[in-house]
């Protein structure tokens, strides 16, 4: 084609740009492969413009207008159409948007799932909207958008179903870690969103990067979510039981406790007791308290009973055995020390008692002012002068010693 040919055909041939209805394309192709040297290429501020011919990738121009020029732009001597006379360039021409490109539509079943904490098995579906953005224009339209033959639409599918796969191998992922049931697949979508963009789909092959999900629905069948829902609501109620049970173990442990503690104290206080007490003195008081009920008894039942004659029997047995054992029993004696308490029963010991004080004989009774012999006004008659044994040395007043029977003064 020379100039001529060129100047016939219009001026319009001159301006290459991507026409206002095919804005919204990710990938342009401009539809004639020739145009002469001196065009003027307008590439938009979002979007470059790659150069192909005989499928291998020649060059990129990035926004602005262009005057195509071999002086000018230097790759585009490799695509000069020697058989014109060199005044025409045989290229194709790919106007490739970069900027983010928002509210992509997505969404699909994902198969059937098993939740491992419930055992059962359900079909989940998601649905979303995603951005994303060509990283790398020749890597996207040399081996992606050809591959799909040129259509956008299909291109865009193959990275929804990517997307979907993402969604769900995240799913699984987060779930056979414990981190997500399928009881909380209502709330989950920011989490599995923001998942699936760091770790997948890798479409760094395609030259394609996910930006962001959102409004990403995660849902079961009517079904599916009945299932799910019963089974919520038998693990309530059994963390609930579970919590009562809890609250009865703690309650019956520390009144455990506290009966512990009070037989505790009850059994350091009969020890302390026990060390302390004057076992002579308690069985007169024993005696003296038995004497007491017997004769309450005896009042209260009457003397002519066969039954209080039983009973005087009996208490006057009892009574003799207390007071033969009382006198068996003698003064009481304190050990040296006290018996070491039982382990785990505290409690300060008293000091040791003082022991008591040594028997003293009783001595002779006398009136003074009155000789012996003479009658006392109480009926009784004064005691004589006390006199000492010579071989023991005890006080008797009668003829003998009431010790060892040697004769007083003999």
């Amino acid at each position: 084609m020379g100039i001529i040919d060129f100047v016939t055909g219009g001026a319009k041939r001159m301006m290459i740009a991507r026409p206002d209805a095919a804005k919204g394309q990710v990938v342009y192709k401009h539809p004639d492969q020739t145009f002469p040297f001196w065009s003027q290429l307008t590439v938009d501020s979002d979007e470059v413009c790659l150069f192909f011919k005989d499928g291998q990738f020649k060059g990129l121009l990035s926004a602005g207008r262009h005057t195509l020029d071999t002086q000018n732009i230097p790759f585009l001597n490799g695509i000069v159409d020697k058989f014109t006379g060199g005044n025409v360039f045989i290229s194709e021409l790919f106007f490739v948007t970069i900027s983010p490109i928002y509210n992509e539509g997505f969404g699909g079943p994902l198969g059937s799932m098993r939740d491992p904490e419930l055992d059962l098995r359900v079909n989940p579906r998601v649905f979303g909207t995603y951005s994303f953005r060509v990283v790398d224009p020749m890597r996207f339209v040399l081996e992606f958008w050809r591959q799909r033959g040129g259509d956008t639409d299909t291109a865009l599918q193959w990275v929804r179903d990517q997307i979907v796969m993402g969604v769900k191998t995240t799913l699984t992922a987060l779930i056979k870690s414990g981190d997500l049931t399928m009881m909380d697949l209502g709330t989950c979508g920011p989490d599995v969103a923001r998942a699936v963009v760091q770790k997948s789909p890798d479409m760094a092959n395609i030259g394609v990067q996910v930006l962001e999900i959102a409004k990403l629905n995660i849902n079961l069948s009517e079904e599916d979510q009945a299932r799910i829902d019963e089974f919520q609501d038998q693990i309530v109620q059994a963390k609930i039981d579970a919590r009562k049970a809890k609250i009865s173990v703690a309650r019956a442990e520390a009144e455990a406790q506290a009966r512990q503690y009070a037989l505790d104290q009850d059994y350091a206080n009969r020890v302390r007791y026990v060390n302390q007490v004057d076992m002579g003195r308690f069985q007169q008081y024993a005696g003296a308290e038995a004497t007491l009920g017997l004769g309450k008894g005896l009042a209260e039942s009457g003397e002519g009973s066969a039954g209080a004659a039983g009973a005087q029997m009996m208490a006057g047995m009892g009574l003799a055995a207390g007071l033969a054992a009382g006198a068996r029993q003698g003064p009481q004696v304190y050990p040296q020390g006290y018996p070491v308490p039982a382990p785990g029963y505290g409690g300060q010991w008293p000091q040791q008692p003082p022991a008591p004080a040594a028997y003293q004989p009783p001595q002779p009774r006398t009136e003074a002012g009155i000789a012996p012999g003479t009658p006392l006004p109480n009926g009784g008659t004064p005691a004589r002068p006390a006199s000492f044994c010579s071989n023991c040395g005890t006080p008797s007043a009668g003829k003998f010693c009431s010790n060892c029977g040697q004769a007083i003064g003999g």
